[in-house]
């Protein structure tokens, strides 16, 4: 049995505070807080949590995915593998049943 992390025999894997996930709802967050800022600056009080609401929600669905190409709508640039070989997606599957 291995030790990970500090003192341990195997260094745990540096890993960076802020990463991709916690940049994009930071994002978020703004978008959706200037969203509401700007519905109480045009003095639409009653309305101004759901235009941060509908805001936010823009902005998490602009952000799906930036980083991932999806070719033919697949599984987001991934390559399928089955028993260690790539799997075609086009195919039709097996011109045998034996």
């Amino acid at each position: 049995m291995r030790r990970l992390g500090q003192g341990g025999i195997v260094p745990a894997s540096e890993r960076p505070l802020v990463t991709q996930a916690l940049w994009r709802l930071l994002l978020i967050c703004a978008v959706a807080a200037g969203g509401e800022t700007i519905a109480y600056q045009l003095g639409a009080y009653d309305v101004a949590t759901w235009v941060a609401v509908v805001v936010g929600a823009g902005a998490y669905i602009l952000t799906q995915d930036l980083d991932r190409p999806r070719p033919r709508g697949g599984r987001r640039g991934e390559i399928r593998y089955w028993r260690g070989r790539p799997v075609d997606e086009d195919d039709d599957g097996p011109h045998r049943l034996n």
